[in-house]
């Protein structure tokens, strides 16, 4: 019987790379903005002094460094991949970390301990697992009561403009058996949208390798599918960017007969059309609005990243985005406009006729911050 592919671990380990290298010229910068999310999220690093930790998918190492600098008691983290397992013992060794610390070399689902956590983090790791919901549960079960759960999401919406990156890539077939080589095709042909993203801290070849020419294996994971798995024992907190906002007294009745995953889900479902475009943030949609927005941009990602790419499929992708574009054309028109320049080059094969294209990033991940109950 062929074993069932590991998402992204088999990949990584078959090529040796680790695509997530951040380029840090300045720690203390970097260590602030980590500061600032946990903050976003509702949890104050001085909280995280003396606490157990554990993470799941520490990469590159580079985001553990943040965390042994808190001085926790015990940092764990769990990695499938020998050389994020020995990027991260390296970076442990270099940060003098005095508390305990184990770097865990496992397929996380096979991870038996006792052990409970007072915060889990599992950063870019659950969303294209086999089973994302198992994730959840599972570290769910690890934590601590009154602990905090910190994972990141996606939807269909929040990675169109990088799925539209993608069909452009399958369909001028700039993805070979050369790893390296296609992703200097993909970077290099990408060169000014990247420059026009911003916060972009990594390497262009790894945006390459990591968010376009990685196969697909598992389904993505949105934050009402996320909040409802864990209903039954966590309960929504805080997310990065905001999109919830609750006005609920604490002493108001309502407090014990609706709680936050409720409101926290109708309110992603009022506002998830402001993950489309980084640029602008605009007021809430009717929530059937956004689920046909979800439904279209699902179409164009199944058909991009996890069908064989046929003309059909291309033809799919031209009549969803057209489709995208009639429904927000007045109430988003920066994203409509976008769309015209890559529908004009999807007609034309025109590089040039994606220069409004260019500019547009969605909000592609996105934090989630939930407490033991």
């Amino acid at each position: 019987m062929t074993k069932p592919e590991r998402p992204f671990l088999d990949f990584y380990e078959k090529h040796s790379v680790i695509p997530t290298q951040l380029e840090i010229a300045d720690q203390s910068k970097f260590f602030k903005q980590r500061d600032f999310l946990f903050e976003t999220l509702g949890v104050p690093v001085h909280f995280l002094k003396g606490s157990n930790i554990l993470e799941l998918g520490p990469g590159t190492g580079q985001k553990a460094a943040h965390l042994l600098s808190l001085n926790p008691s015990s940092y764990t983290a769990i990695d499938n991949n020998p050389a994020s397992v020995s990027a991260t013992n390296e970076i442990i060794a270099k940060s003098g970390f005095k508390g305990v610390s184990r770097v865990i070399n496992c397929d996380f689902l096979d991870f038996k301990e006792a052990v409970k956590y007072d915060l889990i983090i599992a950063e870019l790791v659950i969303p294209t697992q086999l089973e994302p919901e198992l994730f959840l549960k599972k570290l769910s079960h690890l934590l601590l009561r009154g602990g905090t759960f910190i994972f990141t999401c996606v939807d269909p919406i929040s990675l169109l403009a990088e799925t539209l990156r993608k069909a452009i890539v399958t369909d001028l077939k700039l993805i070979s058996d050369d790893l390296h080589l296609s992703a200097f095709k993909i970077s290099d042909f990408f060169r000014v949208d990247l420059d026009l993203l911003p916060g972009m801290n990594r390497k262009r070849t790894d945006w390459a390798i990591d968010m376009i020419i990685k196969p697909s294996v598992g389904p993505i994971l949105n934050i009402p599918t996320a909040i409802d798995s864990l209903a039954e024992s966590l309960r929504f907190h805080g997310s990065s960017p905001k999109f919830f906002e609750d006005y609920r007294w604490y002493k108001s009745p309502e407090i014990f007969s609706d709680d936050a995953n409720t409101a926290s889900t109708k309110s992603y479902w009022m506002k998830c059309h402001n993950f489309l475009d980084s640029r602008i943030t605009v007021s809430p949609f009717e929530p059937t609005v956004n689920e046909k927005l979800f439904e279209l941009s699902k179409d164009i990602y199944s058909a991009t990243f996890e069908a064989n790419w046929t003309m059909a499929s291309r033809q799919l992708v031209e009549d969803r985005c057209l489709a995208i574009q009639q429904l927000i054309s007045r109430t988003i028109p920066s994203v409509a406009k976008s769309l015209t320049s890559f529908l004009s080059y999807w007609q034309s094969g025109d590089s040039q006729d994606l220069t409004e294209f260019r500019p547009w990033w969605g909000r592609g991940t996105q934090y989630i911050s939930m407490i033991k109950r």
